[in-house]
């Protein structure tokens, strides 16, 4: 990717929504966050209205500088690509809780509470979420030191994944009551 190219696009955003809609063109289901060239950027350099379509970051991703016959053929290959990932397991971006992408976020970065803080939602609200936390603390993990460390970490400005864990860890050794090696064991496992 060429680092010096135009940003210009991004003035299309509004009238992309317009025409759209605010929730990403391939998949349906997650809240556009960024703007696909559909002939990738790197083959013709089109910044142009008809060549953008709003996406999810994940949909975005997938398809990544393949070229295609359609936007079609291309929707369906990233649709492909997202089912192969039903049930992935992952780490939120957020608060570093572990959850399933599919069955407790439509989001493969935010975990459900994340995701419903971000976009207004109610995914933190389901039996399957509700289900997923008593797992997490029968298992030693608590939410709570997740959350506090979010909290904490809305109050840091550089906030870099070693940052993170130290909160994190801090925050285990908090509400667990150990020390921080088993919760740095816990945070890594």
């Amino acid at each position: 990717m060429n680092a010096s190219r135009s940003r210009a696009y991004k003035k299309y955003w509004q009238e992309l929504i317009q025409l759209h809609g605010p929730r990403c063109y391939y998949c349906q289901k997650e809240i556009a966050t960024t703007i696909d060239h559909v002939v990738p950027y790197s083959w013709d350099a089109d910044n142009e209205k008809a060549n953008l379509v709003l996406a999810c970051g994940l949909c975005n991703s997938l398809a990544g500088n393949m070229m295609f016959d359609s936007v079609e053929q291309k929707r369906q290959y990233i649709l492909g690509e997202r089912k192969k990932r039903v049930n992935q397991r992952a780490i939120c971006a957020q608060c570093l809780l572990p959850f399933t992408y599919r069955r407790h976020s439509p989001s493969l970065l935010l975990c459900a509470e994340c995701y419903d803080e971000e976009y207004d939602t109610d995914y933190s609200k389901t039996k399957e979420w509700r289900k997923w936390i008593y797992q997490l603390k029968a298992a030693g993990i608590p939410a709570e030191a997740h959350r506090n460390m979010k909290k904490k970490m809305s109050k840091i400005r550089h906030r870099s994944m070693e940052a993170k864990l130290e909160l994190l860890i801090d925050e285990y050794a908090y509400v667990v009551g150990t020390d921080e090696e088993f919760a740095a064991m816990l945070v890594y496992s």
